[in-house]
């Protein structure tokens, strides 16, 4: 419970960042009151419409959140899955996995991966040693690049690229290689590959985000004390001179607190703004120029029994990658995401059919329904060459106004890791307490 005296937030919008930086603020003893437009709480995150979020070992602000909602890595919630490469020749391969130490983790399973042939391996293998070594340095400029540009300059060709690069990158970032930042890649690639054996770990949630998540966050919010107010949207905030006074509802209503947290989108959060600070700003200027990628999100049922979850990243085509989940209902869901050049088109779901058949995932006579064909114009952030210096820090230049987002910059693509981080940080920064090293 916080006390009478301590400092109030006003926390704007309910999805990962806003529920994060709300329970990282109770934990430290601040009185809360959560805004959120929609109805359920958790910004579309336990949307089944969405796809299953995979969740990494490197995700550490997401494992030690999850641990402290009593929901640790090897709760029964969560199971473990491999990578799986779908090749141009139809062979299916699985990425190596090992208990080595880095960098011998890194060699191992760099070294055994049948997707790359063995010239590409060494060619890989030989640039990661002079890295190592400090005789080679990845570039001062990679963020003006295109990812597909730097691999070229690497010696990775097309089809290379293709079929493992372009895979790996929109599972990622859900951007493609043609209009991804060299930085955004290598840093995308690092955290997962090149490091501990433990962080390359994949894990699949069993059950909805809302169950591990969103209520366990809700129901500590409320027995804190929090205010926590479903359908409430905020529409203007008030100032003073470089100063957050309030912030109006629809109703009109002025909520007032000593510091305000923005939790929203960046569309959502500049609609809030006042003119005055979107012109004199540069670091508003800069969220307005922010992009989203469109993905589609195509979503099958099959009863055929399977025993494990399965993640499968495939070449160039209609899906950029295919999960596996078990329900327990005895039927299994497939859900297949778009390429980011991809519009929907009436026969998805026959496509899609088509591609489990052909990948082993389903036998032919094995019956499947279409249960979602569904375009989400804003769920994904360009990361296109320059993107990086836009993506604002959470302290803006407005003193008690902080900004959080997976969309922020975190060092993270825009993933529920960048969520929570931003509002963990948020919460420190208000706090004066120093953040858990991750």
């Amino acid at each position: 419970m916080t006390g009478p005296g301590a400092q109030t937030v006003l926390v704007l919008g309910g999805g990962p960042a806003g529920l994060s930086a709300a329970y990282a603020l109770v934990q430290r003893g601040l009185r809360v009151t959560l805004l959120d437009r929609a109805a359920s709480l958790g910004g579309g995150f336990g949307d089944e419409r969405q796809p299953p979020p995979t969740l990494l070992g490197c995700h550490h602000a997401t494992w030690r959140l999850l641990t402290a909602l009593e929901f640790p890595p090897r709760s029964p919630e969560f199971q473990q899955t491999g990578l799986e490469f779908r090749l141009p020749d139809e062979r299916i391969v699985r990425y190596p996995h090992s208990r080595f130490p880095t960098p011998l983790h890194s060699l191992f399973t760099i070294g055994r991966f049948a997707g790359l042939s063995w010239s590409a391996r060494w060619r890989l293998l030989s640039w990661l040693e002079e890295l190592w070594e400090g005789s080679s340095e990845l570039g001062t400029d990679l963020e003006y690049r295109t990812a597909q540009e730097w691999l070229t300059s690497l010696g990775h060709d097309v089809s290379l690229q293709q079929a493992i690069w372009n895979p790996l990158a929109q599972w990622l970032t859900g951007n493609g290689l043609r209009m991804l930042s060299a930085d955004a890649l290598a840093g995308a690639l690092a955290p997962v590959f090149l490091r501990r054996s433990s962080d390359s770990r994949i894990m699949i949630p069993l059950r909805s985000p809302n169950v591990f998540f969103v209520e366990p966050i809700l129901d500590r919010l409320r027995r804190s004390g929090a205010d926590v107010r479903p359908e409430t949207q905020a529409m203007q905030l008030l100032y003073r001179q470089e100063h957050v006074t309030g912030v109006r509802l629809r109703d009109g209503t002025v909520l007032e607190a000593d510091w305000y947290v923005s939790a929203v989108s960046y569309r959502h959060l500049t609609a809030l703004l006042p003119e005055r600070w979107l012109t004199r700003f540069a670091y508003f200027q800069q969220i307005s120029e922010l992009t989203p990628v469109p993905r589609g999100v195509v979503r099958l049922v099959a009863r055929q029994v399977t025993q494990a979850p399965r993640l499968m990243l495939l070449r160039e085509g209609p899906f950029q990658r295919v999960q596996v989940h078990p329900k327990e209902d005895g039927q299994n869901l497939f859900t297949l995401i778009t390429t980011d050049g991809q519009r929907r088109q009436a026969d998805m779901g026959e496509q899609a059919t088509q591609l489990l058949q052909a990948t082993g995932l389903i036998r032919p006579s094995t019956e499947v329904s279409l249960i979602g064909n569904d375009e989400d114009a804003d769920s994904v952030l360009s990361l296109a060459p320059g993107t990086k210096v836009r993506r604002p820090i959470q302290t803006s230049p407005i003193a008690n106004l902080l900004v959080a987002g997976s969309w922020t910059d975190t060092g993270w693509p825009a993933n529920l890791e960048s969520a929570i981080v931003s509002g963990e940080r948020c919460a420190s920064i208000i706090s004066g307490t120093p953040l858990t090293a991750y």
